[in-house]
């Protein structure tokens, strides 16, 4: 009887001390061969893809790795452009933008065919089997109202005063009928036109100077039928929104090399339009977040290691805070992750039952297993 208690009692310890981890679920781990994955999208609890390239020997080869199992195992999949973004609205029905048009696939990314020549797209949501948003290329929002087949301007963009060749919309967030999609206008400056990269001027490349970028803004509250364009002056760029329909949005700002920190978790403020400042660590290059509705925010990145313009693989930092109410957030707490995780790029992923995935660009998949809840 002392024997079974003492058992249980342990167990119990061991249950409660457990914590959550990310895991590997696939690394690509071959000689002269590497994989650069640049994004991943789990539309349902079984299916994933995540989009890249795999460089053997100096030969490019645009791919998708998916699985149908959970993670279980993953395939990779031939893709005839390079991938840049891809959304989903189930797992029958997702888009890929590439370098040479739009293609759609019904088996999850096993097979794609192309149904648009549209190019320079950098950023992508559907929020049904026809209907989506794109953004990109020379100040370019666009709407599709067939599946991706033909793609209209919004022409409510032409209300910034930003020369088309220099500004991009390249993120957007919709949650319901809000969405926010975010661009960058930066003209080219004397400094960036050097003729050599940081790392054989590392003094010069660590006194630039960080200039404030034109941060582009389109809003809308009615699922498109309307845009309120916007823009303001700000340091660094919008590389992440997301939005819940409640109300509640987060954005990422990224800054460049010479910044004194290199990113900024921030809430947006509907009313006001205004963004407050949720979390920012030296420590920390968070390239990635992702939000689950009432519960928590999760900020993926990495460890920066010397000059950050060098872009250095460093090892991959994921911490994660829970959301008090409908606006506070709390402090961020780092989470335990496979100690070969180590890349310049974390992107996530959040899958309708909640689980969360991590893709790197140093040919990596993660997915987060949560501690078990001990039961008294």
């Amino acid at each position: 009887m002392l024997g079974r208690c003492l058992f249980g009692a342990l167990l119990l310890a061991a249950t409660a001390a457990a914590a959550d981890k990310w895991n590997v679920s696939f690394f690509h781990d071959e000689k002269d061969s590497t994989l650069t994955l640049g994004e991943i999208v789990f539309p349902s609890e079984r299916r994933g893809i995540a989009i890249g390239v795999l460089n053997e020997k100096g030969r490019i080869k645009p791919v998708a790795v998916v699985t149908g199992d959970g993670g279980d195992r993953w395939e990779m999949v031939p893709l005839k452009d390079v991938p840049v973004t891809i959304s989903c609205v189930n797992d029958s029905a997702c888009w890929l933008a590439t370098d040479g048009g739009v293609w759609f696939t019904e088996e999850a990314g096993r097979t794609w065919r192309k149904v648009s020549r549209q190019k320079g797209i950098l950023t992508m949501h559907f929020d049904s089997a026809t209907h989506g948003f794109a953004g990109g290329e020379k100040k370019s929002i666009w709407e599709t109202k067939d599946g991706g087949k033909t793609w209209t301007p919004i022409e409510a963009t032409k209300e910034i005063s930003a020369k088309p060749e220099f500004a991009v919309f390249h993120s957007m967030g919709f949650g319901g009928k809000t969405g926010l999609i975010a661009g960058t206008s930066r003209p080219p400056r004397r400094e960036d036109l050097t003729l050599f990269p940081p790392w054989m001027e590392p003094e010069r490349a660590a006194q630039r100077r960080e200039w404030p970028n034109l941060m582009m803004l389109a809003e809308t509250r009615d699922g498109g039928a309307t845009w309120k364009l916007s823009s303001a002056s700000i340091f660094g760029m919008v590389s992440r929104i997301v939005v819940d329909p409640a109300g509640f949005a987060v954005a990422l700002l990224q800054f460049g090399e010479t910044f004194e920190i290199p990113a900024e978790v921030n809430q947006i403020d509907f009313k006001t339009g205004k963004m407050i400042p949720l979390y920012r660590s030296k420590e920390h290059a968070v390239t990635d977040v992702a939000y689950l509705p009432n519960r928590s925010i999760v900020a993926a990145g990495t460890q920066p290691s010397g000059l950050r313009s060098l872009q250095l693989p460093g090892k991959v930092v994921i911490r994660e805070a829970a959301i008090t109410d409908v606006t506070k957030v709390g402090a961020f707490t780092e989470q335990a992750v496979d100690y070969r995780a180590v890349a310049r790029q974390v992107k996530l992923a959040v899958a309708p039952d909640g689980q969360l995935w991590a893709a790197t660009d140093a040919g990596m998949i993660l997915r987060l297993d949560r501690a078990a809840v001990a039961v008294k």
